[in-house]
């Protein structure tokens, strides 16, 4: 933890005042079915606080391991702060100052919280429902005020289905250049022309043109990076996309990729270190994933056990089985996106005879 930081907190408390309210980018989820579980199998809680105990204790290694990267922390200023509390976790960082670096953070931010989502997922069988947006709010060690969070909240009451919801502020940021004006790109745009022409070119211009495309190349693997952790939902809300795996390997040419290998070694030897584990394994998450929801499906499909003249429980367990679907659907965006087909999740739609709830039967490799 940086050691200004910890000496401010200490007077604020000492003085009795709160920590000022200042901008934040907020995510805020918890765990989808938290609640029904404790209704429906108390006497497996136990079990049940294991699994959370995990997630929540990598969710945690996570965040150590960013606060401690100096790639992170120092080149990104990512110093995340969370609060959790029962299947309720918040994660911020504070809004900077300097605008051309923003996209970078947010993007940075928006890819831990992926991460942190597919570990659920994955690692745990845990789903997650949230929300992530930009708002004021004050925290410390006991509490957080704050019409950000509030934001977050609300975000996350309405996604509805097991995904992170991203709010149009952070996407109206996300879609700014502020790396350079129209006016600069024109002016480079005139000089590359000269140069292809043959024509003289000052050595001011020169240094110029170099250094706008530079950032426009910059800008160019920004909005890459935003388009892949993003995906768009049939029903237009935007969601972090958690199947997603940042690759660098994908975005250096292999002849420069030792050369921007040892660049790391020498700026940061901590996430050196890591990188080899950090080379994501899609086969493996798409494979566990999609056993994961097959298995959801297959359960909330089962209506056998609620009395038909319950349809109150029908209904509930229609809406949750409808959550799944948009899982599956999500599953097999990404495995078109990878040209993984063989990890797609292959069902036929039908209805229970009773009430006419939506059953999913999954397709098994022999067509079964």
């Amino acid at each position: 933890m940086d050691a200004l930081f910890v000496i401010e907190r200490r007077l604020n408390m000492e003085n009795n005042t709160p920590n000022p309210i200042k901008e934040y980018y907020i995510a805020y989820f918890d765990i989808l079915g938290y609640k029904a579980f404790f209704a429906e199998t108390p006497e497996k809680a136990n079990e049940f606080l294991n699994i959370v105990n995990s997630a929540i204790s990598n969710t945690l290694a996570t965040i150590n391991s960013a606060n401690d990267s100096p790639l992170a922390s120092q080149f990104a200023n990512m110093h995340i702060q969370s609060k959790i509390f029962s299947d309720n976790v918040l994660l911020c960082i504070e809004v900077g100052e300097d605008k051309a670096k923003e996209t970078s953070r947010i993007i940075s931010f928006m890819s831990m919280i992926s991460a942190i989502q597919r570990g659920f997922i994955t690692e745990c069988g845990l789903f997650l429902r949230g929300g992530f947006t930009k708002g004021k709010m004050s925290i410390n060690d006991d509490y957080i005020f704050g019409e950000g969070l509030i934001k977050a909240v609300e975000l996350e009451e309405k996604t509805i289905h097991p995904r992170i919801a991203v709010s149009d502020e952070i996407i109206d940021i996300l879609n700014q250049n502020a790396l350079y004006s129209q006016e600069e790109l024109d002016k480079a745009i005139i000089i590359e022309n000269s140069i292809k022409s043959g024509d003289a070119v000052s050595d001011d211009d020169s240094a110029f043109y170099g250094r706008i495309l530079q950032l426009n190349n910059q800008f160019r693997f920004e909005r890459n990076m935003a388009l892949n952790l993003l995906y768009m939902c049939d029903d237009s809300v935007i969601c972090l996309s958690y199947l997603y795996c940042f690759d660098v390997r994908s975005f250096i040419p292999e002849q420069a990729i030792g050369q921007a290998l040892e660049m790391m070694k020498q700026i940061s030897p901590s996430d050196f270190d890591k990188l080899p584990k950090s080379f994501p394994n899609i086969d493996l998450i798409l494979r566990t994933h999609k056993q994961i929801v097959e298995q959801k499906l297959i359960k909330h499909s089962d209506y056998s056990s609620i009395e038909t003249k319950n349809i109150k429980l029908f209904d509930a367990q229609e809406r949750v089985l409808r959550k799944f679907v948009w899982s599956m659907v999500y599953h097999n965006y990404m495995c078109d996106k990878y040209k993984r087909p063989e990890h797609y999740i292959n069902t036929q739609g039908n209805c229970e005879r009773r009430h006419m709830k939506l059953v999913i039967h999954v397709i098994d490799k022999e067509g079964n």
